[in-house]
């Protein structure tokens, strides 16, 4: 049997051919491997079972989230099981991580749709921040942590959409912009988090179509104002430029199909423009190197199905011709 079709799970015969003592358990056994399509057949022997279908994977269950090795890409397996989405995931500074989404445990422990997971694989006792409805976005800064999402009431206190907790406790700070609408994305900069989503309203009722600045002490907008003309999915900060990747045709200005690069001073779109032909959902700035994710598949005029690099030339100063890898 093809390899790519069939799995070999040791140990399950004794299970199966156990006599039964106790009353048939009703929750399916972690240790067993899953497949990512349909299993249409079942045979076993002694000590093994064989399985056969439309599935093109066989291996560990790890659950909705997990870390991966740099070195050997594989899933890293101190991670606690995560029983729901996870959409958004940072590190926390000291090896372990904050995770935010849609799930109610990790690690077989209460936890809704965000936890602070520690260096050593552990759920962290007493960061509970729980909130109430999903979590989308998640940014680190010093001793505090940033949420965003769709939910009303999250680190103990109400908080429409957006939060800072405390990164040691979970408990809301006073920070509270109150945005309108769902936040998606979050980056911070030194004393300014800038927020994008769905929202029209955001820091103190000022209108903010779908991205703002606001003030990192007070929760008040600032200045700055792109825009946009529909969902901003995310978000990063390199230096004097600020990154947005979403549903947008406009933003900054003129028109920029759904990845721009806005001067953080002014918010206008630099001349920098890919033109994809979908949205873009995530990108991240490493250095010179932004990679971008989403739904396209031509972007900056070349075929690139759902994922780019883009680097600029050592000539380019204002990123208007950058080489795409």
């Amino acid at each position: 049997m093809n390899g790519r079709r069939a799995s070999i799970i040791s140990g399950l015969g004794f299970l199966i051919l156990a006599p039964a003592v106790h009353a048939q358990s009703s929750t399916p056994r972690e240790e067993t491997w899953i497949t990512n399509g349909t299993v249409s057949a079942i045979a076993r022997t002694t000590d093994t079972v064989y399985i056969g279908g439309d599935f093109t994977y066989v291996g560990p269950y790890t659950g909705y989230g997990v870390p991966i090795s740099a070195s050997s890409g594989q899933p890293v397996g101190t991670f606690p099981k995560v029983n729901g989405p996870v959409y958004a995931c940072v590190p926390d500074g000291s090896g372990g991580w904050f995770i935010g989404g849609d799930f109610t445990q990790v690690g077989g422990i209460a936890r809704n749709r965000i936890a602070h997971i520690c260096a050593d694989g552990s759920v962290d006792p007493g960061w509970k921040a729980n909130s109430n409805n999903t979590v989308l976005a998640l940014a680190v800064s010093g001793s505090t942590v940033y949420a965003g999402g769709s939910f009303t009431s999250i680190g103990g206190q109400p908080r429409n959409r957006i939060a800072a907790l405390s990164a040691s406790t979970g408990q809301a700070t006073a920070w509270d912009p109150n945005a309108n609408n769902s936040v998606r994305a979050i980056a911070v900069s030194g004393s300014t988090v800038y927020a994008g989503g769905d929202f029209t309203g955001i820091g103190g009722d000022w209108v903010r179509n779908c991205i703002a600045a606001l003030d990192a002490s007070t929760g008040q907008v600032t200045a700055w104002n792109p825009n946009a003309n529909d969902s901003v999915r995310a978000l990063a900060v390199s230096g004097s430029t600020v990154y947005a990747g979403g549903e947008f045709g406009i933003i900054g200005g003129p028109p920029r199909y759904f990845l721009a690069a806005l001067n953080a001073s002014t918010g206008q779109a630099t001349p920098w423009n890919p033109d994809g032909n979908g949205y873009v959902y995530a990108l991240t700035v490493s250095g010179s190197t932004v990679c971008v994710g989403g739904e396209f598949t031509t972007i900056g005029g070349q075929p690139r199905p759902y994922f780019a690099q883009f680097e600029p030339p050592p000539t380019a100063v204002d990123g208007s011709h950058w080489i795409l890898y």
